[in-house]
């Protein structure tokens, strides 16, 4: 839940309507429309290959495609300098400022669509409906509703934060700044997942919970070795200061 929130969702589907607008849709009827048909068909396959291709698998190449959208939304914020005036002869992009000349703006207007509706693809293919399905599963029966409830709270908790401190973010590090911090956090995400999340696809209830215990216990054991073992060393060491 926290890596679903803080991938940046939130501020990348609040702030469409104004990146789509620097790109020459003023129409914002049209921009929502568009972002919610694009995460409507994200939903609608994941729903189809969820079961089929696996929850970390998605949840691996997903990250890595919103990462890659996040860095290059941050690279057209770099590269673009706003216009004077709305249909100013004089838009114009100057490519990272290394390079003396300049293009119409409008040229690379694609680039700022084409992220927004890759990584609103992304997300909706498995940070968005992913989360909640491993979250029932893994939870152990005895413990499922208040750890459920827990978690929805934390993700509307930090839906809010990431919502509240965009505008300060921005006015701190830049658009830019900002959409590649959310980058940062969607590859941590992915070694989290790579890590730490086991493969819950065809497995039922009681397989998930046994698979845990199974990983709970192996932990215990090597904890416990860990504690023999530094007790061992201290023994040995205090045998070696009563002889000397």
């Amino acid at each position: 839940m926290v890596f679903q929130q803080f991938c940046g969702v939130n501020a990348v589907l609040f702030n469409a309507a104004h990146i789509f607008a620097m790109a020459g849709f003023k129409n914002g009827k049209v921009v929502s429309i568009a972002v919610g048909l694009v995460q409507f068909v994200g939903t609608g396959l994941a729903c189809v290959i969820m079961d089929k291709a696996g929850r970390r698998i998605l949840l691996l190449t997903t990250a890595i495609g919103m990462c890659v959208s996040l860095v290059a939304l941050g690279v057209y914020f770099e590269i673009y300098i706003p216009p004077e005036g709305e249909g100013s002869a004089s838009e114009t992009v100057s490519l990272l400022g290394s390079i003396s000349h300049s293009i119409p703006a409008k040229k690379i207007s694609w680039l700022s669509i084409l992220c927004i509706v890759l990584f609103n693809l992304m997300f909706a293919l498995a940070w968005g409906p992913v989360p909640w399905l491993v979250m029932s599963e893994i939870f152990p029966l005895r413990a499922r509703g208040p750890a459920s409830s827990f978690a929805t709270m934390a993700n509307w908790t930090l839906a809010f934060i990431v919502t509240k401190t965009y505008q300060s973010m921005a006015d701190t590090l830049q658009n830019q700044g900002v959409y590649w911090l959310y980058a940062g956090f969607c590859f941590v995400s992915f070694i989290f997942v790579y890590v730490l999340m086991p493969e819950t696809k065809g497995k039922t209830l009681e397989e998930i919970e046994a698979m845990f215990d199974k990983k709970n216990s192996q932990y215990e054991q090597k904890l416990q070795n860990l504690v023999f073992l530094g007790r061992k060393k201290k023994i040995a060491v205090t045998g070696l200061k009563l002889k000397a």
